[in-house]
């Protein structure tokens, strides 16, 4: 006999924001300024950062407007300015110990070279000892790919196959999986996915090459102290243990009191969905996820009755589903555990 499970928790809880690591999106900060010395951002290498600019005309990275926004991943009003010959900044985080992490961020790329150090990294335990590095590479005056290496600066640098646009707004999501060797760590990158269908079967660009140097990964830096880093802005920085931990919650919306709906799915399986409602809500938004962000049912109900049998895609799966309820600028929200 199947057993169904229902709990009421909270939006963000469900989508996986108990496996989020650190996120900071830059909105609380002051325009203008330089990012060190804000949040948990600095400059000091022992803290996250890259220590003292070397070039000759160095210039500390400021907070800039405007931000980024992302369907289904997050919005933000300020950014990260990226500039060569720089001071870089970097922040620490939980460290990530086993297992996946994933690490997400926008940019948006003004210029480039096409030899490039890398701009972003993931470091364990120290900043000389990175897990995994990001580069940008110019390919004509207005397309540019992406590269991923991981370990050492002697380890292979993965490049996409796919051209991206200089001046427009891209999202960066990076996988990394420890692994019990130690050189068979796997990096992954994954650029402008669509959030709600979960991770991709494919990536964009992966690498298993060289030594690993991860275990207790627990800080992630913008380097900009050479003359060889884009030039532009980042934000929405997110680390996360899950592909929907990364995902920043959203607070612009309030939450319908939790006795307003109840959801029945002993007829999940064969494409029914009984929803109890208290009051009348036309015009509702039905959505239904499964635990890894996939979008499984999105569509328009009217709750006009005490009991509404709605119909779905059959939740044919055993496992957790994330039911959603939307109208009016409110949401109403239940995991459901289906055994």
């Amino acid at each position: 006999m199947k057993k169904i499970v229902i709990c009421i928790v909270l939006f963000t809880f469900i989508l996986g924001h108990s496996q989020t690591v650190f996120q900071d999106n830059f909105n609380s900060y002051t325009v203008n300024t330089q990012l060190s010395g804000q949040g948990t951002w600095t400059n000091n290498s022992s803290n996250g950062g890259t220590g003292s600019c070397t070039g000759a005309l160095c210039t500390n990275s400021k907070v800039l407007t405007p931000g980024f926004s992302y369907l289904n991943y997050g919005t933000s009003s300020n950014s990260l300015q990226l500039l060569t010959d720089t001071d870089g900044c970097g922040s620490l985080f939980t460290p990530v110990t086993s297992g996946d992490m994933y690490v997400g961020f926008m940019i948006n790329v003004s210029s480039a070279v096409t030899s490039p150090n890398d701009f972003f990294r993931v470091n364990n335990g120290s900043f000389i000892t990175t897990t995994f590095r990001v580069f940008i590479k110019l390919i004509t005056g207005n397309t540019f790919v992406i590269g991923i290496s991981k370990g050492g600066s002697g380890n292979a640098i993965v490049y996409t196959t796919n051209l991206y646009a200089i001046n427009q707004d891209h999202l960066l999501i990076l996988k990394y999986s420890q692994m019990a060797g130690a050189s068979d760590d796997q990096l992954n990158l994954y650029v402008n996915p669509v959030i709600a269908n979960g991770v991709p079967a494919t990536p964009d660009a992966t690498t298993n090459s060289g030594t690993d140097q991860s275990g207790s990964v627990d800080r992630l830096v913008f380097r900009q102290n050479t003359t060889s880093t884009p030039s532009g802005r980042a934000g929405l920085v997110s680390v996360a243990k899950s592909w929907t931990g990364l995902i920043f919650p959203t607070m612009a919306l309030t939450d319908f009191s939790k006795e307003k709906f109840s959801i029945n799915t002993s007829e999940a399986k064969n494409g029914l969905l009984q929803i109890n409602s208290i009051d009348n809500v036309e015009n509702a938004q039905l959505s239904i996820y499964n635990i890894d962000g996939k979008l499984m049912e999105n569509k328009s109900v009217s709750l006009i009755d005490s009991s509404n049998t709605i119909a779905i895609n059959p939740m044919s799966s055993n496992g957790v589903y994330i039911v959603l309820i939307s109208a009016n600028g409110e949401n109403y929200n239940q995991k459901v555990v289906v055994k």
